[in-house]
């Protein structure tokens, strides 16, 4: 694999990569070895805003992703069609996490909202990983269940405010 990637508007050396990807926004768990090995699989894509990267309820063609440039929201849809933002997402973001573990259909739809750019893990190269480097996919996955389990925790936490404040609007 190349030492870097080249993008519209810069030239990312894997380090940088694997600096973004143990970022407060991404996978905080991994050291900067598996992180710097994990870059060497990740490959760039150049997105178009508007672009739909991934889809609710598609399901998954196995890939998680890394947020090198731009960013993208993060949305669900309600049964009366609206969409609810549920965050935005931005440079050393990791999204699709979920998808890559299990192939399910994708609990999200995520759209970039500017040009972006974007390093992808694909299942293929995962099982490369698991092949050729089992600490190291061992290390990412445990990374990315922790990840999991911080949103899953979060979202409780949602879940329960939201049902203290039905409770104060009905008068209970």
């Amino acid at each position: 694999m190349a030492s870097t990637i080249v993008t519209e508007t810069r030239e990312w050396t894997r380090l940088e990569i694997a600096e973004l990807l143990i970022s407060q926004t991404a996978l905080t768990q991994l050291k900067r070895e598996a992180a710097q090995e994990i870059a060497t699989l990740l490959k760039p894509e150049q997105v178009a805003a508007g672009t739909v990267l991934m889809e609710e309820g598609v399901a998954s063609t196995g890939f998680m992703a890394l947020v090198l440039e731009g960013e993208a929201i993060v949305a669900n849809s309600l049964s009366t069609g609206e969409a609810v933002v549920l965050g935005e997402i931005g440079p050393g973001a990791v999204f699709g996490e979920m998808g890559i573990l299990d192939g399910k259909p994708r609990s999200a739809t995520v759209t970039a909202v500017t040009d972006m750019v974007i390093a992808g893990l694909d299942t293929a190269a995962l099982t490369r990983l698991i092949d050729d480097m089992p600490g190291v996919a061992v290390a990412l996955l445990s990374a990315v269940m922790v990840r999991v389990a911080e949103r899953l925790r979060a979202t409780n936490a949602r879940v329960l405010e939201l049902v203290e404040e039905n409770r104060r609007l009905k008068g209970g």
